[in-house]
């Protein structure tokens, strides 16, 4: 096993160790009593944190072991070059000047395809995971996760609920079978960005090279 497929399991081993404990504890409560109502709540929240957690930190390992390799921006796959330049673009935007854009595309663009990846950028969750955003966040870098565009509306509804619940809305979850639902949802969707972060780091998928092989 890789030192990045080490990390991955376990950060994800500990997450679901704590939802399944949660889980038997709401499990222990008559169906439809107070405490398990309370349980499933607290369920929903934390299933929630779990996801959102797990793929900022699969997102952030990747930025971080292509960043402690070093190759040149040049020598990445197009979509992480890009991302890499994103601070570089934005720098830039603020300045449309002929002379401006003469000099970034003339000499300054070379350089910074020359120059070693940095990430000073990151992939952000903005405290709402919905689907759309981490999709968006695997096309910036290149992965292809066809789950999170398949269980959009789990992944979606996850998200809108632990909304309601963070403000103080009285949202029923009504059965363990009903939570377990999305429970399978997110954990398949977070097993396959691990397992398309472990591919690329391992096969360096992030490098233009990899094409070739």
């Amino acid at each position: 096993m890789s030192d990045w497929a080490g990390q991955i399991e376990s950060d994800l081993n500990w997450r679901e160790g704590e939802i399944a404990s949660l889980k038997l504890l709401a499990a222990s409560f008559p169906t439809d009593s107070n405490r398990q109502r309370a349980l499933l709540r607290a369920l929903w929240t934390m299933l929630y944190a779990h996801y959102e957690g797990f793929c900022k930190f699969c997102w952030d390992l990747l930025l971080t072991a292509i960043e402690t390799e070093g190759p040149a921006r040049k020598e990445l796959r197009e979509p992480i070059a890009k991302f890499s330049l994103r601070k570089v673009f934005k720098t830039m935007r603020g300045n449309f000047s002929d002379e401006a854009l003469w000099d970034f595309f003339h000499r300054d663009l070379a350089a910074h395809l020359a120059a070693p990846a940095t990430f000073p950028i990151k992939l952000e969750t903005q405290s709402n995971l919905w689907a759309n955003c981490a999709i968006a966040n695997n096309d910036a870098i290149g992965l292809s996760c066809p789950l999170f565009g398949q269980l959009k509306a789990q992944l979606n509804r996850l998200v809108n609920q632990r909304n309601e619940i963070a403000h103080g809305k009285k949202l029923v979850i009504s059965t363990l079978a009903e939570y377990q639902s999305y429970e399978e949802a997110a954990f398949r969707a977070m097993h396959e960005l691990a397992l398309a972060i472990v591919d690329c780091l391992e096969k360096k998928h992030y490098l233009e090279s990899s094409k070739l092989v």
